[in-house]
């Protein structure tokens, strides 16, 4: 059973907190480096058998199409699998509401998986990219295992949706393997012609490394 939290990390919204973190079967944690990107800084971990960087970034503002938003917040995970001992992980990224009035649930779209919360003040959205993408990326190895190519697609992921965000089991690894997952959020004041919330927690992989400095 996962029921060691060993890293939390928490994005405050006006409707409710984020919380990003990880959650493993080994107790074994200990931080061994720290690194600084262009935009972004992250914390390496040692687990029982994973070498775990979380990087922490703000996404690229204004957006494509010359919007913004009021504040964001991104999550990378690349998590190497550096020997041979089980150990399973998951990850979770999802919003404790605190407001009143709240309506929840999910806004995924092309290649996208999504949640969203609003009230009559405010909307946050948070999102994480669905089983097609990462079936591309195995397809070349990029940061997903090729073996795992056939148990991934439009119907099929790592990463469930629930009510209020996402958790993801993350994969039997073999030692050298490497992966990666990350989770996006942003807040604005609500307007229900807008869709700037979206569109700020809808990005590639290779996106978000180009802007965070990380290859």
């Amino acid at each position: 059973m996962l029921d060691h939290l060993l890293i939390e990390q928490s994005f405050p919204t006006p409707i409710g907190t984020v919380n990003c973190g990880l959650t493993c079967t080994d107790s074994k944690i200990a931080i061994v480096g720290y690194n600084t990107y262009d935009n972004g800084k992250s914390i390496v971990y040692n687990t029982a058998s994973y070498i775990i960087e979380i990087i922490t970034f703000k996404q690229r503002l204004p957006l494509y199409n010359g919007e913004s938003v009021k504040d964001c917040q991104g999550w990378v995970w690349r998590i190497i699998k550096e020997n041979a001992k089980s150990e399973r992980i998951k990850l979770h990224c999802s919003l404790n509401v605190s407001a009143n009035s709240v309506l929840i649930g999910s806004d995924s779209g092309e290649h996208l998986d999504a949640v969203a919360a609003s009230n009559d003040k405010w909307t946050v959205h948070i999102g994480t990219e669905d089983g097609e993408v990462m079936h591309a990326r195995a397809l070349i190895d990029d940061w997903m295992p090729t073996r795992y190519v056939d148990e991934l697609d439009f119907t099929k992921s790592f990463t469930s949706l629930k009510l209020n965000g996402f958790i993801t089991h993350v994969p039997e690894l073999t030692v050298g393997e490497r992966i990666h997952f990350h989770y996006l959020t942003a807040y604005d004041e609500f307007n229900e012609t807008k869709v700037n919330t979206w569109l700020a927690v809808d990005e590639f992989k290779r996106e978000l490394e180009n802007w965070i400095g990380v290859w």
